[in-house]
């Protein structure tokens, strides 16, 4: 996926919502109902916080807008096609979906401030935040949902504000069926310190 380099708009207030939502600094909102020690954000946001842990669905960015892949403590890209995905689109994201949350799950039960983050902090992200609250917490898919529209919407301000809008990752959310099938082969998907997690964790 091609970088576009660009200057992070951090002297721009987050309640400017004439900002992108891949621009606005620190670009994060806090979940707490989900775990104390989560937050969900975009590009800019691991520069711009105090996080141990950080998930990352794109390449993370510096204050300047420079790539710093050394931001991440894990890497796990895939694509947001806005709800066109189909065939292997869906099926990477099931993976990485999962992925994400189970090393979510890791990550807040060894009680460190953990930052998931893509793009614009809105689909890829949130399923995973999402994903980890179904999983891991018991929660509907549509509580998730609900409650991460929520948080965003009043932790952050942005031009072209649209949290889980993503149709084909909530239907991956929405049906209990799809997310019991997440257990399959997550090979190739997960990338830590430029290495591959060939083995998927084990769901308890």
């Amino acid at each position: 996926m091609a970088t576009i380099l660009q200057t992070c708009s951090c002297d721009q207030a987050s309640e400017d919502s004439s900002v992108c939502g891949c621009d606005d600094c620190p670009g994060y909102a806090p979940l707490p109902k989900m775990n104390p020690f989560l937050s969900c954000g975009n590009q800019y946001s691991a520069a711009h916080g105090n996080f141990q842990h950080v998930i990352s669905t794109v390449v993370p960015k510096n204050a300047d807008g420079t790539p710093n892949p050394q931001l991440s403590t894990h890497q796990i890209l895939f694509e947001d096609e806005h709800g066109k995905e189909v065939g292997a689109a869906v099926q990477k994201a099931k993976q990485c979906i999962l992925q994400g949350a189970q090393l979510l799950r890791q990550a807040l039960g060894a009680k460190q401030r953990t930052l998931v983050h893509c793009e614009w902090g809105q689909n890829r992200s949130g399923s995973i935040c999402c994903a980890f609250a179904v999983l891991y917490l018991g929660w509907s898919a549509s509580a998730a949902i609900r409650y991460f529209r929520e948080q965003n919407l009043v932790e952050r301000h942005y031009s072209g504000q649209s949290p889980m809008s993503n149709s084909a990752f909530n239907k991956l959310l929405e049906d209990s069926l799809v997310i019991s099938s997440l257990c399959g082969n997550l090979k190739g998907c997960c990338h830590t310190a430029g290495r591959v997690w060939g083995a998927p964790l084990a769901i308890i």
